[in-house]
């Protein structure tokens, strides 16, 4: 009888522990998918993000090369015009009647050098004011009816400059006497033409407005 408890017994236990390892097998298949997946998700997240921080270092080390390109100073940058052929070699501020100006305007004077080996037909000629603080004048033409600009361009017509000769001294651009608190201009050739057909426009023409239109004179 004692052996037949015994017997029973054992049997009981061996069901029992093949019960539990059953569980312990399908619970461990039931959890594993869901931590693999949460796992194979942080890993492609987290190489997504890398790989968009990335492409953000990438675009703003392209931006900021772009947006961040170094300036000329003024002296570079009128180191570069002094060596053109043709440039703005005098300016003056000309008062042609301290009384009568509505008759008699002033006149912002520049003199073109012409160094080419081209007879210049046409030329055009920009300027740029600023008033005794060094703050920037708008400038407003003889025959002007708006409130003028930081840029004013002048067309010097039919000047016939040959090589090594200049043009426009004791003349120059005609001005309001709205704008007579300039106290201080510059001036830049802008293009040129010649007579059979050759043109030409000032590469740094751009970077002299961006340098000196609506702005402080520099120091």
């Amino acid at each position: 009888m004692n052996k037949v408890l015994k017997i029973t017994s054992f049997v009981l236990i061996l069901s029992v522990m093949f019960l539990c390892a059953s569980c312990s097998f399908d619970a461990g298949k039931i959890s594993s998918p869901e931590t693999t997946t949460e796992e194979e998700f942080f890993d492609d997240s987290f190489d997504e993000n890398l790989n968009y921080e990335e492409d953000n270092n990438n675009t703003t080390t392209t931006t900021t090369t772009t947006t961040t390109a170094p300036q000329k100073t003024p002296e570079e940058l009128q180191s570069l015009i002094d060596q053109q052929e043709v440039k703005i070699i005098a300016t003056k501020y000309i008062v042609q009647d301290a009384k009568y100006k509505a008759l008699y305007p002033d006149l912002l004077s520049a003199t073109v050098q012409n160094n080419s080996k081209i007879d210049i037909k046409n030329a055009v000629v920009a300027y740029v004011a600023w008033d005794k603080n060094n703050l920037p004048v708008k400038i407003i033409g003889e025959h002007d009816y708006s409130d003028g600009s930081y840029v004013k361009q002048c067309n010097f017509s039919e000047i016939n400059l040959v090589p090594g000769k200049s043009v426009g001294s004791g003349r120059g651009m005609p001005i309001s006497d709205d704008c007579s608190d300039i106290h201080t201009f510059k001036a830049i050739v802008v293009s040129y033409e010649g007579f059979d057909g050759e043109s030409w426009s000032n590469p740094y023409y751009e970077d002299w407005v961006a340098l000196y239109a609506g702005q402080r004179l520099p120091s």
